[in-house]
């Protein structure tokens, strides 16, 4: 089971990723790996950041401009790109297409357009997805 948790920059309640981190371990066991984002700082940087402390196999899809790193799910010959918006959203495509189940923590009225693009992409694939706010 890949279940991909994803959230903005601006979420601080590292309490709600450590309870959902730790319930997905309890609820699916070895059988459950993390796909997140990237990223470092706010939701995206916690759930990695407690999946790995709890544990739990861990994978990430960064964007290609930030370069490869020990958790990157992509081949080395997807990084190193200059940067440009698009692969934002694109990394948002990819997580939504390699995960089973998604989990988005969004602290916000409205999503922003990476997560809108998750979101949508899910949807689409008729794949389960809970907001979480």
């Amino acid at each position: 089971m890949r279940v991909a948790v994803i959230g903005n920059k601006e979420w601080q309640n590292k309490r709600k990723v450590q309870d959902v981190l730790q319930n997905l371990k309890k609820q699916f066991g070895a059988d459950v790996t993390i796909v997140g984002a990237g990223g470092s700082e706010g939701a995206n940087y916690m759930v990695r950041k407690f999946a790995l402390e709890f544990g739990i196999p861990y994978s990430e899809y960064n964007p290609s401009y930030s370069g490869r790193n020990l958790y990157s799910a992509m081949p080395e010959s997807y990084y190193g790109k200059k940067y440009h918006f698009s692969q934002l959203l694109h990394r948002m495509r990819m997580l939504a297409e390699n995960c089973d189940y998604m989990i988005i923590l969004n602290n916000e009225n409205k999503m922003n357009p990476q997560l809108k693009t998750a979101y949508s992409k899910i949807n689409k694939l008729n794949k389960p997805v809970v907001l979480l706010g």
